[in-house]
Protein backbone atom coordinates (compact mmCIF):
# COMPACT_ATOMS: atom_id res chain seq x y z
CA UNK A 1 0.00 0.00 0.00
CA UNK A 2 1.55 3.00 0.97
CA UNK A 3 4.95 4.04 1.62
CA UNK A 4 7.60 6.37 2.29
CA UNK A 5 8.92 6.00 -0.79
CA UNK A 6 5.58 7.17 -2.78
CA UNK A 7 7.02 11.02 -1.15
CA UNK A 8 9.37 10.17 -3.85
CA UNK A 9 7.10 11.67 -6.77
CA UNK A 10 7.88 15.10 -5.41
CA UNK A 11 11.32 15.18 -6.20
CA UNK A 12 10.65 15.26 -9.93
CA UNK A 13 11.00 18.76 -10.41
CA UNK A 14 9.58 18.65 -14.33
CA UNK A 15 5.11 18.64 -14.62
CA UNK A 16 5.52 15.54 -17.42
CA UNK A 17 7.67 13.81 -14.57
CA UNK A 18 5.57 14.33 -11.33
CA UNK A 19 2.60 13.90 -13.54
CA UNK A 20 4.05 10.67 -14.63
CA UNK A 21 4.79 9.11 -11.33
CA UNK A 22 1.87 10.03 -9.94
CA UNK A 23 -0.09 8.03 -12.21
CA UNK A 24 2.08 5.24 -12.08
CA UNK A 25 3.06 5.28 -8.25
CA UNK A 26 0.15 7.08 -6.22
CA UNK A 27 -3.19 6.60 -8.52
CA UNK A 28 -3.16 2.80 -8.13
CA UNK A 29 -3.30 2.95 -4.80
CA UNK A 30 -6.26 5.83 -4.38
CA UNK A 31 -8.23 3.07 -6.85
CA UNK A 32 -7.47 0.28 -3.90
CA UNK A 33 -8.48 3.00 -1.23
CA UNK A 34 -11.71 3.40 -2.96
CA UNK A 35 -12.50 -0.50 -3.12
CA UNK A 36 -11.49 -0.95 0.68
CA UNK A 37 -13.43 2.09 1.57
CA UNK A 38 -16.71 1.26 -0.23
CA UNK A 39 -18.53 -0.95 2.16
CA UNK A 40 -17.90 2.42 4.72
CA UNK A 41 -19.43 5.12 2.57
CA UNK A 42 -22.36 2.58 1.83
CA UNK A 43 -23.55 3.28 5.25
CA UNK A 44 -24.47 6.71 4.30
CA UNK A 45 -27.54 8.04 2.66
CA UNK A 46 -26.89 8.31 -0.42
CA UNK A 47 -24.11 7.13 -3.26
CA UNK A 48 -20.74 8.13 -2.77
CA UNK A 49 -18.54 8.95 -6.08
CA UNK A 50 -14.82 9.13 -6.07
CA UNK A 51 -12.67 11.52 -8.00
CA UNK A 52 -9.03 10.90 -8.68
CA UNK A 53 -7.42 13.94 -9.35
CA UNK A 54 -6.02 14.22 -12.87
CA UNK A 55 -4.42 17.63 -12.38
CA UNK A 56 -5.67 18.84 -15.88
CA UNK A 57 -5.32 22.48 -15.80
CA UNK A 58 -1.75 22.71 -14.71
CA UNK A 59 0.38 23.69 -17.81
CA UNK A 60 3.51 24.35 -16.74
CA UNK A 61 4.10 23.79 -12.69
CA UNK A 62 3.89 20.39 -11.08
CA UNK A 63 1.21 19.87 -8.54
CA UNK A 64 2.62 20.37 -4.95
CA UNK A 65 -0.21 17.85 -3.84
CA UNK A 66 -2.18 14.95 -5.07
CA UNK A 67 -5.58 13.35 -3.76
CA UNK A 68 -9.15 11.43 -4.12
CA UNK A 69 -11.93 13.17 -3.15
CA UNK A 70 -15.43 11.62 -2.62
CA UNK A 71 -18.78 12.85 -2.76
CA UNK A 72 -22.58 12.54 -3.74
CA UNK A 73 -22.22 13.71 -7.15
CA UNK A 74 -20.46 11.94 -10.33
CA UNK A 75 -19.50 15.05 -11.76
CA UNK A 76 -17.60 17.20 -8.99
CA UNK A 77 -16.58 17.56 -5.64
CA UNK A 78 -15.59 20.82 -4.98
CA UNK A 79 -19.38 22.83 -4.54
CA UNK A 80 -20.03 20.09 -2.07
CA UNK A 81 -19.39 18.58 1.22
CA UNK A 82 -16.18 15.90 -0.06
CA UNK A 83 -13.55 13.56 2.05
CA UNK A 84 -10.26 14.16 0.38
CA UNK A 85 -7.35 11.61 0.84
CA UNK A 86 -4.11 12.41 -0.54
CA UNK A 87 -0.48 13.69 -0.30
CA UNK A 88 1.72 16.48 -0.17
CA UNK A 89 5.73 16.26 -0.27
CA UNK A 90 5.85 15.26 3.69
CA UNK A 91 2.46 13.77 4.61
CA UNK A 92 -0.71 11.22 3.74
CA UNK A 93 -3.79 13.07 4.73
CA UNK A 94 -7.77 12.40 5.50
CA UNK A 95 -10.16 15.81 5.68
CA UNK A 96 -13.39 16.24 5.28
CA UNK A 97 -13.94 19.32 3.57
CA UNK A 98 -16.46 22.29 2.98
CA UNK A 99 -14.82 24.70 0.18
CA UNK A 100 -15.17 28.45 -0.61
CA UNK A 101 -16.83 27.10 -3.80
CA UNK A 102 -19.18 25.24 -1.67
CA UNK A 103 -22.87 26.22 -1.99
CA UNK A 104 -24.63 27.79 0.86
CA UNK A 105 -21.16 27.23 2.85
CA UNK A 106 -22.15 29.05 6.00
CA UNK A 107 -25.56 27.27 5.94
CA UNK A 108 -24.55 23.63 5.70
CA UNK A 109 -21.60 24.76 8.57
CA UNK A 110 -23.85 26.75 10.99
CA UNK A 111 -26.07 23.82 11.17
CA UNK A 112 -23.46 21.63 12.59
CA UNK A 113 -23.41 20.58 15.92
CA UNK A 114 -19.87 21.72 17.52
CA UNK A 115 -19.91 18.70 19.82
CA UNK A 116 -20.58 16.21 17.30
CA UNK A 117 -17.07 17.43 15.45
CA UNK A 118 -15.46 17.65 18.76
CA UNK A 119 -16.08 14.03 19.78
CA UNK A 120 -13.32 12.95 17.06
CA UNK A 121 -10.73 11.09 18.08
CA UNK A 122 -7.24 12.49 19.26
CA UNK A 123 -4.92 13.55 16.35
CA UNK A 124 -7.32 15.17 14.50
CA UNK A 125 -7.24 18.93 12.90
CA UNK A 126 -8.71 21.41 12.25
CA UNK A 127 -8.00 23.99 9.35
CA UNK A 128 -8.98 26.57 6.81
CA UNK A 129 -6.76 26.28 3.91
CA UNK A 130 -6.66 23.41 1.59
CA UNK A 131 -4.04 24.55 -0.44
CA UNK A 132 -1.82 24.97 2.80
CA UNK A 133 -0.48 21.79 4.15
CA UNK A 134 0.56 23.47 7.47
CA UNK A 135 -3.10 25.43 7.76
CA UNK A 136 -4.14 21.88 10.65
CA UNK A 137 -3.80 22.60 14.35
CA UNK A 138 -5.18 20.63 17.24
CA UNK A 139 -9.32 19.72 17.62
CA UNK A 140 -9.52 22.09 20.75
CA UNK A 141 -12.61 23.84 21.29
CA UNK A 142 -10.68 27.10 20.82
CA UNK A 143 -9.54 26.16 17.75
CA UNK A 144 -12.70 24.97 16.39
CA UNK A 145 -14.32 27.88 17.69
CA UNK A 146 -11.69 30.25 15.92
CA UNK A 147 -12.21 28.60 12.50
CA UNK A 148 -15.64 28.75 12.99
CA UNK A 149 -15.37 32.40 13.14
CA UNK A 150 -13.84 32.52 9.78
CA UNK A 151 -16.66 31.43 8.20
CA UNK A 152 -18.60 34.73 7.53
CA UNK A 153 -15.29 35.73 5.12
CA UNK A 154 -16.19 35.18 1.45
CA UNK A 155 -12.72 32.71 0.99
CA UNK A 156 -12.83 30.90 3.82
CA UNK A 157 -12.96 26.99 3.71
CA UNK A 158 -13.43 24.38 6.88
CA UNK A 159 -11.51 21.08 6.98
CA UNK A 160 -11.49 18.65 9.87
CA UNK A 161 -9.32 15.87 9.39
CA UNK A 162 -5.16 13.83 10.18
CA UNK A 163 -1.98 14.16 9.21
CA UNK A 164 0.07 11.41 8.50
CA UNK A 165 3.86 12.51 8.75
CA UNK A 166 6.34 11.23 6.48
CA UNK A 167 8.05 8.95 8.43
CA UNK A 168 4.96 8.30 10.69
CA UNK A 169 4.25 4.34 11.68
CA UNK A 170 1.46 4.42 9.47
CA UNK A 171 3.79 3.68 6.15
CA UNK A 172 5.29 0.67 8.02
CA UNK A 173 1.89 -1.04 8.17
CA UNK A 174 0.69 -3.81 6.01
CA UNK A 175 -1.33 -2.96 3.50
CA UNK A 176 -4.71 -4.76 5.49
CA UNK A 177 -3.27 -2.30 8.68
CA UNK A 178 -3.48 0.71 6.38
CA UNK A 179 -6.57 0.19 4.98
CA UNK A 180 -8.24 -0.53 8.57
CA UNK A 181 -6.32 2.75 9.66
CA UNK A 182 -8.11 4.53 7.36
CA UNK A 183 -11.76 2.89 7.13
CA UNK A 184 -11.47 4.07 10.98
CA UNK A 185 -10.52 7.42 10.28
CA UNK A 186 -13.17 7.65 7.98
CA UNK A 187 -16.00 6.05 9.71
CA UNK A 188 -15.10 8.79 12.45
CA UNK A 189 -15.64 11.55 10.13
CA UNK A 190 -18.96 9.67 8.80
CA UNK A 191 -21.62 10.91 10.93
CA UNK A 192 -20.21 14.60 10.51
CA UNK A 193 -20.16 13.60 6.69
CA UNK A 194 -23.93 12.69 7.21
CA UNK A 195 -25.74 15.65 8.21
CA UNK A 196 -24.03 17.62 5.76
CA UNK A 197 -25.02 15.85 2.97
CA UNK A 198 -28.68 15.88 4.15
CA UNK A 199 -28.96 19.34 4.29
Amino acid sequence: MYQDQDFHVFDDPTLPGRLGKIRQYIDPKFEATVTDLAPTFARLSMPIYDHISQHRRRSKNPPPDTWVAFSTSKRGYKMLPHIEIGFWDDRFFIWLAVLQEAKARQTLLSSLKEDLVLQLPTGFECGGDHTDKNCGVPLTRENYQALMATQTQRHAEWQVGRNFRRGDGFFTLSAAGQKQVIQDHVAALLPIYDQLIRL
